[in-house]
């Protein structure tokens, strides 16, 4: 028999600095983006001291780009990370629908992202957050469910909407144990 009781979960509210890095961290994008600044940095440095290992001369051009790749690879990701938290926190408080379907995320009475859960594809419970991602056509969605703003029955009931949607959970080895 069909469970006549449909979950919905909602809440409002906004992100901490604390929260965003911490989801963000749990998906590690930004941790690919360094390691694929410092690899292109390795691999440029290798070609421009490669000549003068062979009593060539060295390519300066190359070593500079290696140099600018590792402090690319530095900095980008904390700059991105802040600006996204900017972009997010100038938008205001938020208010969240979550059900069996899919999510709705508003503010006031403008809908800023509807994604059905077909469309998301891993998500990950941090200490602090829930955090889902997927795609909605060629955007990238990241959907960040702060614990602080969920009752104990809500809390339950979001983690019994996530084990049922088509995604997975992640076996992240950066995920806190249990």
């Amino acid at each position: 028999m069909d469970d006549i009781r449909k979950t919905t979960i909602s809440f409002s509210g906004v992100l901490t600095r604390e929260e965003f890095d911490e989801a963000l961290a749990a998906i590690g994008w930004f941790r690919r983006l360094r390691w694929l600044f410092f690899v292109a940095s390795a691999l440029m440095m290798t070609l421009s001291l490669r000549l003068a290992v062979e009593g060539g001369p060295i390519n300066a051009g190359q070593l500079m780009l290696a140099l600018v790749y590792g402090v690319l690879g530095l900095c980008l990701p904390p700059l991105l990370a802040g600006r996204m938290f900017r972009a997010d926190q100038a938008t205001g408080e938020k208010q969240a629908l979550i059900d069996d379907a899919g999510f709705v995320v508003s503010r006031g009475s403008e809908e800023l992202v509807r994604g059905p859960w077909k469309a998301m594809y891993r998500y990950y419970e941090r200490e602090r957050v829930y955090v889902a991602t997927g795609r909605l056509g060629w955007k990238a969605v990241l959907m960040i469910v702060p614990k602080r703003l969920l009752t104990p029955t809500s809390e339950t009931e979001l983690v019994g909407v996530l084990t049922k949607a088509p995604f997975r959970r992640s076996k992240n080895r950066h995920e806190p144990a249990r």
